[in-house]
């Protein structure tokens, strides 16, 4: 059994190898060791699974472990007036953040339509009939937040 782990180890070594240049050292985040006298496999489960094989001169590893992100944590929006007639100012604060673009979504979360933000953080929503809304805010980070406003006459 030994000796086929140990051929696989030599045939598919050199396949794995770059991951291990790339990311030298591997945080598990959720996985298990397992130790095999002087060789330790090391299982995480991330996106997607690692193999690491740790023996005392080499380290191999398979795959690559994608970085936690976390959302933030100190985002706050800003969003006023609401309710509103036509103007509405939506600002982003914390973790260095700007808004990309929001969707105007109707109660039924059909979309209405897609603006960009402008310079001055105003949205024109005049052309919307009264009611309430859903603006679904899109951050450059890749995050975005639902705000629920309402459309005055």
């Amino acid at each position: 059994m030994r000796r086929i782990f140990y051929s696989f180890v030599a045939l598919f070594s050199p396949l794995f190898c770059s991951a291990q240049n790339l990311i030298p050292s591997v945080i598990n985040l959720a996985g298990y060791d397992l130790a095999m006298g002087g060789l330790i496999t090391t299982v995480s489960i991330g996106e997607p699974a690692i193999l690491t094989l740790t023996s005392d001169n080499n380290t191999i590893t398979q795959g690559f472990l994608q970085p936690e992100i976390l959302p933030c944590e100190d985002l706050t929006f800003n969003y006023y007036p609401n309710p509103t007639k036509g103007d509405l100012t939506i600002e982003a604060f914390g973790c260095d953040v700007k808004i990309t673009s929001i969707e105007v979504l109707d109660i039924w979360g059909r979309l209405i339509t897609t603006l960009p933000q402008s310079k001055d953080n105003k949205l024109e929503l005049g052309f919307l009939s009264s009611g309430l809304y859903v603006l679904k805010v899109f951050l450059n980070n890749g995050q975005f937040n639902a705000v629920s406003i309402v459309k005055i006459s």
